[in-house]
């Protein structure tokens, strides 16, 4: 059960009081993501977590197998090392029967959060989400975006135009998602990426579309779809939240055709920024990954976000904490799917 300390019900003025305080507001935080997950194996609720300003969170709840109950406040932003022992002051009074509540933070990394965490109590922990990703400066329009990108990036666009290939903004819930399905199947038997199965995607598109913050986008050559991809924003930010593409003609170019058209869209949209998501991190010498890295920092640099932390609150938040990794690979052998 959430604490009473929790509201339960998600008001409506719940995002503009969202984009009024939080620094870098993320759809984790949205209200429309709580819709999205409610209902669900996590209950949603939330929590006020400033003191000397003021912080709404969505805070999400399960139960832990062999653990208890955990919380989880994801993708929060307004954060400062200064503020820190409020808002652990504010977790620990509204955590309820919770053996730990874990936290993570949409910021740069910065070494004077890190510490700040740590001078109270909070301990590091496996991230939920990822940790590096590409961020597109739009703030100056789609133009100066384009200029900022890599050489490579700027020719495979034309590449694509040149060969015909065709971008389309597509709803949700037409034949566009299931052929954006498939380009999601195929993506995922050729590469071993892991996705949500189909019944998950299709409720978080049509979530995000029915509250007109998420874009499907198909790219077509010859009447064939080849490569898709599911864009979330919310408020002045976005996100590439879902992507695949066909293994036929990959001299096309599509898949950077399609971004290009979100880019544009997004900026006239008044955009600021767009995270096209996760990349392994720069440094490492072998990941299966390293194709996503090259693609996406063609658009933009590599940037690192703070760390996850874990506060504990039981006697098994330990257990859960160095044991997490292998309970989550455990789920997903039995059950084929991502517990968070």
């Amino acid at each position: 059960m959430l604490d009473t300390a929790v509201t339960r019900h998600v008001a409506p003025e719940w995002d503009e009081r969202v984009f009024a305080t939080h620094s870098a507001p993320h759809f984790m935080q949205s209200r429309t993501w709580a819709h999205i997950r409610d209902g669900g194996p996590w209950a949603v609720g939330t929590v006020e977590l400033g003191t000397a300003t003021d912080l709404p969170a969505l805070v999400f709840e399960r139960e832990a197998p062999g653990a208890g109950r955990l919380r989880h406040i994801p993708r929060l932003t307004g954060v400062t090392a200064e503020g820190v022992p409020g808002l652990t002051e504010r977790v620990r009074a509204t955590r309820g029967d919770a053996f730990a509540t874990k936290i993570e933070i949409y910021q740069l990394r910065d070494p004077r959060l890190e510490a700040a965490f740590a001078d109270a109590g909070w301990l590091p922990t496996r991230a939920s989400q990822y940790r590096f990703a590409v961020v597109a400066d739009l703030s100056e329009g789609a133009d100066a975006a384009l200029a900022r990108m890599k050489k490579r990036a700027r020719a495979e666009i034309r590449v694509g135009e040149r060969n015909g290939v065709e971008i389309e903004r597509l709803d949700v819930g037409g034949p566009g998602t299931e052929e954006m399905l498939a380009l999601v199947r195929a993506t995922e038997e050729r590469s071993g990426a892991f996705f949500r199965r189909d019944d998950y995607l299709r409720s978080v598109w049509s979530g995000f579309a029915a509250d007109d913050r998420g874009h499907l986008y198909l790219a077509r050559y010859d009447g064939r779809v080849v490569a898709g991809a599911f864009v979330v924003r919310y408020g002045r930010r976005a996100w590439y939240k879902d992507g695949g593409s066909s293994r036929e003609f990959p001299n096309l170019m599509a898949s950077r055709l399609v971004q290009w058209r979100i880019i544009q869209d997004l900026a006239d949209e008044g955009v600021l920024e767009y995270d096209l998501g996760h990349v392994p991190p720069p440094a490492a010498e072998q990941s299966s990954d390293r194709g996503i890295l090259t693609f996406k920092i063609a658009f933009a640099p590599v940037i690192e976000y703070q760390p996850a932390y874990l506060l504990p609150h039981a006697g098994s938040a330990e257990a859960w904490r160095t044991g997490e990794a292998a309970f989550l690979a455990d789920y997903r052998a039995k059950t084929g799917d991502y517990w968070y």
